[in-house]
């Protein structure tokens, strides 16, 4: 019986943690070759608005909207020199992780960015203010995790 009991209340703690937590699961869906794919990927909550766009070169992007003006992106782009936000290449050296690279700093206003890239995919963010850079960070490494290699 104190088995079932700790079992029992280990189990609410657990599913209370992913309750609380300040992430949320989604999918970034896109078709290529005419067949459809996802990709999971988790965002931060609270965003405000999402929105999906095609262009006329075929770039796929998913974007989600942040009260404040923080941004988040998941891509699939056709044209790979479409760019997505400016990045000063002569100020902002590339980073490997996982199997990606990125970019990242301060914009003017001391909000961080960051974009990775993998192949024809990119993910990003902008305009995020310091105390949640680790959430949209988890959010641009579970979706570099979750890319097929």
């Amino acid at each position: 019986m104190k088995q079932c009991l700790a079992f029992f209340l280990l189990m609410m703690f657990c599913s209370s943690c992913f309750l609380f937590s300040d992430l949320k699961k989604k999918q970034f869906s896109f078709s290529e070759d005419g067949t459809k794919h996802s990709v999971n990927t988790v965002v931060p909550k609270k965003y405000s608005k999402t929105q999906t766009s095609i262009d006329s070169s075929g770039n796929q992007v998913q974007y989600f909207f942040y009260p404040g003006g923080a941004q988040l992106y998941f891509a699939l782009l056709k044209d790979t020199t479409t760019q997505l936000q400016t990045i000063l290449y002569n100020d902002n050296l590339p980073k490997a992780l996982y199997h990606t690279i990125y970019y990242k700093g301060l914009d003017s206003s001391d909000h961080y960015w960051r974009e990775t890239r993998f192949g024809s995919y990119r993910a990003g963010y902008r305009k995020v203010n310091k105390e949640d850079e680790g959430k949209f960070d988890s959010s641009i490494n579970y979706f570099s995790l979750h890319l097929e290699p």
